[in-house]
């Protein structure tokens, strides 16, 4: 049942005279065009409201419509102030987003009232919260899906493009690290080499930005080094480092140094020296702070910094010493409330990001001479912990995905000072979802504990 919220069917006087007393302020939206036009320009609003209490205004002028044409089913009352505080508290904009798709309101009140319980209704809220998102995508995606790989017998942890080469890595708790040649139009891509040695789940991959050299990371507590075979159809594992005492949920190498670093469950972060040939790397520091597992880390791509994300809901940024053979903490973010997901440095901007399971994405400011840093802000609108964060690397994007089985792409303000979403990509049927941009392809690999690979253009 459709119930537009400009002219319900039938209202209570208190109800009708409210009505009366808003209705001219929509009428210049009446029109479906004029609607669909804010619809477009403000994809990110319904985010944004549903975390605040004008998302209760729209929630509860629909109630008012239902409890007038049902009142022995829909019983529950609210203080009639409410509606109208919130009237005036907020912008006509943002309640015409709400109030002008009645149908979705109302869909959102029947899920919340026919449920009993404070698990069910959170349950029942979570969904009405996707199906709102949903509607609030404009027609003219960003991306679209592209192919599905499957070839992995447990969940995909992590992705990786190599930076030149047409080839993807995906690692995850099959215990094993998969190689795929992209098609020529990269339509999909062919399983080429399974890489087996590690005794337990892979969780991190990384290619290495110029030498034909994969590194991985397990639970089994080490990190491996793979050179790439002349043809890039298979790897062969030249090294096995076994020096953290927990597992290795990250591996990253720095853009230009021959240097690597590996966060673990240990709380430490290890920074290693490639051997001239790339077949060993030592380990030349290793970087105590977090007091939890560090899960993300990420090196500046230009200057001598290095991100870490850890389950102690801190971000710490380490000064790498000027022979890359130590660093120093030189700031902690405790922005976060809950552990820290993923780090991300943008690769040409003055930005860090950042994911937690607090359902937020942070964006941070260095300053203009590197000195500090500040959040500039925050990306709300999830109701699940964020898993990945990911920069385009060269339009204004930012990809994070979620436990919500969602991946959302936000274009970044032109000052760089906010994000607005503009898609939000769905599929997956399990969780945590991993993400990559491609390098140079206007392409997106997702990973899920469905135990699959998605593209995305």
């Amino acid at each position: 049942m459709q119930l537009a919220s400009c002219a319900p069917a039938a209202r209570g006087a208190g109800a009708a005279a409210d009505h009366a007393a808003k209705r001219p302020c929509y009428s210049h939206y009446a029109s479906d065009s004029a609607r669909e036009s804010r619809r477009r320009s403000h994809p990110h609003l319904i985010d944004t409201l549903v975390a605040q209490r004008v998302f209760l205004f729209g929630f509860q002028t629909s109630l008012k419509q239902l409890q007038a044409v049902f009142p022995c089913h829909f019983w529950i009352l609210f203080p009639d102030h409410v509606p109208r505080t919130a009237s005036n508290r907020f912008p006509l904009q943002s309640r015409v987003l709400l109030v002008t798709q009645g149908r979705l309101c109302t869909m959102l009140a029947q899920r919340l009232l026919c449920v009993q319980g404070q698990r069910a209704l959170l349950n029942a809220l979570r969904h009405a919260t996707s199906i709102l998102s949903r509607r609030h995508i404009p027609d003219n995606s960003a991306a679209t899906f592209v192919a599905t790989l499957k070839g992995h017998s447990r969940p995909v942890t992590s992705v990786a493009f190599h930076p030149t080469a047409p080839l993807l890595a995906t690692s995850s708790e099959d215990s094993t690290v998969k190689l795929w040649r992209l098609h020529s139009n990269n339509s999909s891509a062919t399983c080429v080499a399974t890489l087996k040695g590690h005794k337990n789940s892979v969780f991190p991959v990384a290619f290495h930005p110029t030498a034909p050299l994969l590194a991985t990371g397990s639970h089994d507590h080490a990190m491996k080094l793979w050179r790439l075979s002349s043809d890039n159809s298979s790897a062969t594992c030249v090294a096995t480092l076994a020096f953290h005492s927990e597992t290795v949920d990250s591996v990253a190498f720095h853009p230009t140094a021959p240097l690597l670093a590996t966060g673990s469950q240990d709380s430490t972060v290890r920074l290693w020296k490639l051997s001239p040939n790339n077949s060993s790397a030592t380990c030349s520091a290793t970087l105590y702070g977090h007091s939890h597992g560090v899960t993300s880390i990420a090196f500046h791509s230009t200057l001598p910094l290095l991100a870490t994300g850890s389950q102690d809901s801190n971000v710490k940024l380490w000064r790498l010493t000027p022979d890359y053979s130590s660093a120093t903490c030189a700031a902690t973010l405790l922005e976060h409330i809950y552990p820290v997901r993923s780090v991300a440095f943008h690769p040409t901007l003055p930005l860090l990001a950042t994911g937690s399971n607090d359902t937020t994405v942070k964006l941070w400011r260095l300053s203009s001479d590197n000195s500090s840093i500040a959040c500039v802000a925050t990306l709300a609108g999830y109701l699940h912990l964020i898993y990945s964060v990911a920069f385009h690397p060269t339009a204004p994007l930012l990809a994070t995905s979620s436990n919500d089985r969602t991946v959302r792409l936000w274009r970044l303000s032109s000052n760089n000072s906010s994000a607005t979403c503009v898609v939000t990509l769905e599929g997956h049927s399990k969780s945590f979802v991993p993400v990559a941009f491609h390098p140079t392809a206007p392409f997106l690999a997702t990973g899920s504990q469905d135990s699959t690979v998605r593209f995305w253009r």
